[in-house]
């Protein structure tokens, strides 16, 4: 589509008299606006790292914690298909002087095998040792043990979980036990594991969760099983009445939270999940200070770097006033080399009306034509149309493919746009980044719709790929917009926002489509 010829305005000469109170003053409060824009810009994109910093660190120990939950299941599972493996047998079989023995080897085969076992034991109906891992056997009574209490008590087949346990010699132990039955289904036993609070202390020890992190593994009545950094007095304790497992572990099945410590004064992001097929819970906790250690220092060099930009912006400033104060003196020169400047400028302002990559023409060539055709039309009582065109996922593109891919994929767009049959008057630009406006005069909203969607089945039959769109192929989305210009119609700016509108109506029905002026009545959201 052709692009509109440049206006010929003379250039001015310089005046023969200025100011300099009133040039020095607006001099001093550009430096102003732009020392606050840039202290604005710089809020900004530490307030953006500060929130996406805290957003991967969320994700982080949510995954953490989904697999310290799904290796604890397991590590449980394991032990209770052991369980359930000695139940078939023994119930097969029954327990007798003469396989006593082979028990005894296969209970000790079972530990050796998983090294979360700390041992194995099979209680009669009395709840006497009968058949256990160690070596030598040894004889005791565990009748008053909850699990044996429980399984007496209920005929259900399925693990139980017990309270801790510490040995002799001070080793924790959790137990997950089975009910054994006799042929009738009357209780006829339990076998029992020992599972040692040990192996999971030393498996979560090999996580890196900073100096302030805390790996948390407990039953879902509240009781502590395991703790890192690790603390023995720490084990058993109940942490029902704790707010942050009252509110927040007891109510859900997942989920994370911040939580400022009263014991530490620490701010931590914690993240729990409990087990899926047994009454335990995993939670993961991280400091914000350490989370958020590398963007602080990211944010103090930032921050020194634009000090020193703001040092070197005021140093070019005075020196720019100085060179104000001298401008009388120079005056003279400059209107006898001003006709030379005069042909020179003209030819940059051409240059400066084309975008270079794309070889259409420009934002600033655009802006001037609108406001050409905006008046047009309001003269003549002409409608005006225009359409916004933008690639979709086109940072994904970039990211992907690398910045020349990117703009070969633009220059391949622009290629396309210009084989469009166009009209004396109309005109394509690059409007900026990868969005691109097609200007129509004297066109209305139905012809316009199907320009645009022209151009959108136009691109994606160039069929070029695009692994990171949900379509695989490049695609454009197109909002198309039309004014009838009025004296009361205020800028031709309003065509441009309409047709932006339009266009976020199309990037929320999915992208790949057009969408018109009049979508927008439709209480469609934007994307």
């Amino acid at each position: 589509m052709s692009a509109i010829p440049p206006p010929q305005r003379p250039i001015p000469p310089p005046p023969a008299t200025c100011d300099s109170t009133r040039i020095v003053f607006r001099a001093k409060l550009l430096f102003f606006v732009i020392c606050v824009a840039l202290l604005l810009i710089e809020s900004w994109q530490n307030w953006k790292a500060y929130s996406e910093q805290l957003r991967d660190a969320d994700i982080t120990i949510s995954n953490m914690a989904r697999a310290l939950a799904q290796h604890g299941d397991d590590t449980l599972k394991a032990v209770d298909l052991v369980l359930a493996s000695v139940v078939e047998t023994v119930e097969a079989e029954g327990v007798t002087a003469q396989n006593k023995a082979r028990l005894h080897k296969l209970l000790q085969a079972r530990v050796k095998d998983l090294p979360q076992l700390a041992g194995l034991y099979m209680l009669d109906a009395a709840g006497n040792v009968i058949v256990d891992s160690q070596e030598p056997q040894f004889e005791s009574n565990f009748s008053a043990r909850v699990y044996f209490q429980h399984h007496r008590q209920f005929p259900e087949r399925t693990p139980f979980i017990g309270p801790l346990v510490q040995n002799p010699s001070g080793a924790w132990r959790l137990s997950v036990s089975r009910r054994i039955d006799r042929a009738d289904g009357s209780f006829d036993g339990v076998i029992v594991a020992g599972i040692d609070i040990a192996y999971f202390r030393n498996f979560y020890d090999s996580f890196d969760i900073g100096n302030d992190g805390l790996i948390v593994l407990g039953l879902n009545n509240g009781t502590l099983l395991v703790r890192r950094p690790f603390q023995e007095r720490g084990i058993g304790f109940d942490m029902s009445r704790l707010p942050i497992f009252r509110n927040y572990v007891a109510k859900n099945h997942d989920g994370t939270h911040p939580t400022h410590s009263t014991i530490d004064g620490k701010d931590r992001l914690n993240a729990y999940r409990h087990f899926n097929q047994f009454p335990l819970f995993v939670a993961v906790a991280v400091a914000n200070d350490e989370v958020l250690d590398g963007w602080i220092a990211d944010a103090w060099r930032h921050a020194a770097a634009l000090l020193f930009l703001i040092f070197l912006l005021g140093l070019l400033g005075n020196w720019l006033l100085k060179q104000i104060q001298r401008r009388h003196e120079t005056e003279a020169q400059l209107r006898v080399a001003r006709d030379d400047l005069d042909q020179l400028n003209q030819h940059l302002q051409n240059l400066a009306l084309e975008d270079s990559l794309t070889g259409m023409a420009n934002r600033r060539h655009f802006d001037i034509a609108l406001n050409q055709e905006f008046s047009r039309a309001l003269r003549n009582g002409d409608m005006l149309a225009l359409i916004l065109l933008d690639v979709d996922w086109f940072k994904q593109y970039n990211d992907l493919y690398g910045h020349p891919a990117g703009d070969e994929c633009l220059r391949r767009i622009a290629a396309l746009i210009k084989t469009i049959p166009q009209r004396v008057g109309d005109m394509a630009a690059r409007y900026g980044g990868e969005e691109i406006v097609v200007l129509l005069p004297k066109t209305t909203l139905d012809a316009a719709a199907m320009i645009a969607e022209r151009i959108r089945s136009s691109i994606a039959e160039l069929d070029l790929h695009h692994a990171a769109s949900p379509l695989t192929i490049v695609t454009v989305s197109a909002g198309v917009a039309v004014m009838l210009p009025t004296l009361q119609s205020e800028d031709a700016d309003q065509l441009v926002e309409a047709a932006d509108r339009a266009l976020y109506i199309a990037k929320a029905k999915g992208r790949n489509c057009v969408a018109r002026q009049d979508d927008v009545k439709l209480d469609i959201p934007y994307a």
